[in-house]
């Protein structure tokens, strides 16, 4: 078994009722973080054992709709260049020449957001890459867990967003994508 380190982002009620309940239903792995009294967004790290990074995601989402909390999201997935730096031990000189192509085979993926000033990429496709080239220590752990949040974290914002069409439409959808 491995050990994934992940956060889910949720929304909760307020009381107290709701952090035993999380706790009993197996968040016992998690770092949870909501004010008790007055409920609203929550964050829980964790540090979940299990045989795949779906399996230790997936588990937890369950667990937490299991104690009526409404899963919003998992690990944000775009980060700057100042955080691709810090999340591989190198500068921030070192991750722009990436970016740009001055360092390392080419191919560094494209910004998913482009701005003037600080674009963001997707961590999924830079740890990627970084595995690919080993331009960086990073593990094949840490390429699925990424790539896992990322695939995890669309379909729980899809679900979401679903929910605003009315359900002809949200059907038609879901067929073409089928």
């Amino acid at each position: 078994m491995t050990v994934y380190s992940f956060e889910l982002h949720f929304v909760a009620l307020a009381g107290e009722a709701v952090i035993d309940a999380l706790h009993e239903a197996g968040w016992d792995d998690a770092t949870v973080s909501l004010d008790p009294g007055t409920g609203g967004p929550g964050v829980a790290a964790f540090d979940r054992e299990a045989a795949t990074a779906v399996e230790a995601i997936a588990s937890a989402i369950t667990q937490g709709r299991a104690a009526g909390v409404e899963v919003t999201g998992v690990n944000e997935d775009l980060v700057t260049l100042t955080e691709i730096a810090e999340r591989t031990g190198r500068t921030f000189a070192t991750a722009d020449h990436w970016a740009v192509g001055r360092r390392g085979p080419g191919g560094f993926p494209a910004p998913k957001v482009r701005r003037p000033r600080v674009s963001l990429w997707s961590w999924a496709e830079v740890v990627t890459w970084l595995h690919e080239n080993r331009l960086a220590e990073v593990s094949l752990m840490e390429v699925e867990i990424a790539r896992v949040c990322e695939v995890a974290d669309s379909l729980i914002r899809a679900h979401r967003l679903q929910r605003r069409l009315p359900a002809e439409d949200r059907e038609r959808l879901c067929h073409a994508m089928a």
